[in-house]
């Protein structure tokens, strides 16, 4: 496994490193909408600060994009932080941002795990 999860008082946060793979991508977002907090969940910080190599496709991006979606009608008052430096993923954050163009959850990228913090205050 590439990620760990933290989950907070009103939200979860991811830190994937090293590889991430379709499967990283796609069970770690499973795993949130089966755990009985998601219903009251307030926002997402996704950090790839430490991601080397990304191996997962852009059809997991799309994918991911719909089961959020799907699952926004169950919360639909989430905000979701991603965090990336690197230009290829932070081109990653920018195509899953324009895949869930029409989800009710508020999507941004960030360069700091602060940065998203202060936006996820407001």
């Amino acid at each position: 496994m590439s990620y760990e999860t933290y989950w907070e008082d009103e939200g979860v946060r991811w830190v994937y490193e090293g590889t991430m793979t379709d499967d990283d991508v796609l069970r770690a977002n499973l795993e949130l909408y089966d755990d009985p907090r998601f219903e009251s969940l307030r926002y997402e910080i996704a950090d790839f600060t430490r991601v080397a190599k990304f191996a997962a496709g852009a059809d997991s991006i799309r994918k991911l994009s719909q089961l959020d979606k799907k699952q926004s009608a169950r919360n639909p008052d989430v905000k979701v932080a991603i965090v990336a430096t690197a230009p290829l993923m932070r081109g990653i954050a920018r195509m899953y941002a324009l895949a869930s163009g029409d989800s009710p959850w508020d999507t941004r990228i960030f360069e700091t795990e602060s940065e998203a913090r202060e936006w996820l205050s407001r």
